[in-house]
């Protein structure tokens, strides 16, 4: 798979187990065993996509937690739209 098309496969399979965990969630709560294990892949597919950008950027802890946080923000604002 061609290194674009495998990125815009990514970015839509992130979309769709996104919209998944954030259903889960909302049905059965954050803490069941399905929206653990939907959060989980989409983990995964995070890893994957991000290696596949070859982009490493390196934060100390506490600006990756500040900027994760705002990213999850923005997420959510995103879905409630």
């Amino acid at each position: 798979m061609g290194h674009l098309l495998k990125k815009k496969w990514l970015l839509l399979r992130i979309n769709q187990k996104r919209s998944e965990m954030i259903s889960l969630g909302e049905n059965l709560g954050l803490c069941a065993a399905e929206t653990v294990r939907c959060s989980q892949e989409l983990d995964q597919l995070l890893n994957d996509y991000e290696k596949c950008t070859n982009k490493v950027v390196s934060f100390t802890f506490q600006e990756s937690s500040s900027e994760f946080g705002h990213y999850i923000k923005t997420l959510l604002k995103r879905t409630a739209s």
